[in-house]
C-alpha cells in the first residue's frame, strides 16, 4: 500500500511536510487515493505492527501501535490544518 502510494504520487510525494503548495503540485485522487485518504500513512501503520505480530512480540506490539498512532494523528492533524 505505502509503496503504491508513493508510486501513484509520484514527484507530488516527499517524506517532509510542505507548508506552502507549490505551482508544479498536484493533488492525487486517482488510484489507490480514491480509496484511501492517506494510503502510505495507512501502509506504513500497519506494515510497522505487522512486523510485531510476526516476531510475537505483544509489548512492542502494543507500544508501536501507540505510538505510530500518535505520530500519524498529529502529522495527519498537522497537514491537514
Amino acid at each position: 500500500t505505502r509503496t503504491t502510494a508513493m508510486w501513484q504520487c509520484g514527484d507530488n510525494f516527499s517524506h517532509k511536510i510542505v507548508d506552502k503548495k507549490l505551482a508544479c503540485h498536484r493533488l492525487v485522487t486517482h488510484g489507490i487515493y480514491s480509496i484511501l485518504r492517506h494510503p502510505s500513512y495507512f501502509g506504513w501503520f500497519y506494515w510497522s505492527i505487522g512486523t510485531q505480530l510476526v516476531l510475537c512480540n505483544p509489548i512492542c506490539f502494543l507500544f508501536y501501535s501507540i505510538t505510530v498512532w500518535r505520530f500519524l494523528n498529529d502529522r495527519i492533524s498537522y497537514e491537514e490544518d
